[in-house]
């Protein structure tokens, strides 16, 4: 698969959750966070598993244990930032959360795999870009908060850098169907010490139903399946920056739907469209294929020189 066919699988994948702010305002107030995750992490693996249910009985017993690996640190990852957001201004927890732009690479250079000088300019601008949309001081960094949002940055490398390693022994779908698998049967038993019993206790409304199907189907099955594809034919560098667009996402999404990301003037600011602006020039500075760009030139140059 090439860069560019592989960065708009992730590109996809990114987009999936970004959007699904939109279904979830749709859901109870009272489903907790593990209620969310057991049902959505649930619905979406047994969906996995009738589409693809053959594929697990050939696959090999390492496959299911790396899917455990990655559905504990996914949950590591997403308990650190609720308890992170719920301690932090959103502009402080989006800087901390953006810092796995920088431990990939760190964690890269222990396995020696060194970023490119394109990744290293676009890392450069996508922080600029970040700092800037914020724009927040070090009195915004309480300690519990920022500890809690530098474990969900630290476990989400950790993921990154692990899958990519995975896919490249295992099959990405059956990878994915078990990790969903063991993310909703934790989430489950952690609903179920909670809140015994509270899954009955819902109101199953036709909204809350299309919501949580929506959720499943898009930001679970279909974007685990794109991720562990696009981990499989990318570097764990090229995915965190495909995935720092998403600020630029919410903000497109803030401006066409505003109602469902709390109104344009939350934000879209000036200082917002900016860091936009960078982050874009970032990523793309990063994602580019410079080689073959400087091909062409020489081609058309030679060609001209022809004539």
């Amino acid at each position: 698969m090439r860069k560019f066919e592989n960065n708009i699988l992730l590109f996809s994948v990114m987009l999936c959750w970004a959007s699904a702010y939109v279904f979830i305002k749709s859901l109870p107030e009272d489903l907790s966070d593990f209620g969310y995750l057991a049902l959505m992490n649930s619905i979406a693996a047994l969906i996995l598993l009738l589409m693809f249910g053959k594929r697990l009985v050939k696959a090999k017993k390492k496959t299911f244990l790396h899917g455990l690996v990655l559905a504990a640190l996914m949950t590591m990852v997403l308990l650190c930032e609720k308890k992170g957001i719920d301690r932090l201004a959103p502009a402080s927890a989006s800087i901390l959360s953006s810092l796995d732009i920088v431990f990939v690479p760190v964690l890269m250079l222990f396995l020696r795999k060194f970023p490119s000088k394109a990744q290293v300019i676009g890392i450069v601008f996508i922080l600029a870009g970040v700092f800037v949309s914020n724009g927040v001081t070090l009195r915004d960094f309480p300690m519990a908060g920022s500890l809690f949002m530098l474990g969900d940055c630290l476990c989400m490398s950790f993921y990154t850098v692990v899958s990519n390693r995975y896919c490249q022994e295992d099959d990405p779908i059956v990878l994915a169907v078990v990790q969903l698998a063991f993310m909703g049967l934790i989430a489950m038993i952690a609903w179920n010490i909670e809140s015994p019993g509270m899954i009955f206790r819902l109101e199953y409304t036709r909204s809350f139903l299309s919501a949580l199907f929506a959720l499943a189907i898009f930001s679970k099955a279909f974007a685990y399946i794109m991720l562990m594809y696009g981990e499989k034919y990318g570097d764990p560098i090229n995915v965190v920056l495909i995935f720092a667009l998403e600020p630029v996402v919410t903000l497109i999404l803030s401006v066409t739907i505003p109602e469902s990301f709390g109104g344009v003037e939350e934000t879209f600011r000036m200082t917002a469209l900016i860091g936009a602006i960078l982050i874009v020039i970032g990523s793309s500075i990063a994602n580019l294929d410079w080689q073959l760009i400087a091909d062409r030139v020489r081609s058309r140059r030679k060609k001209d020189g022809a004539v």
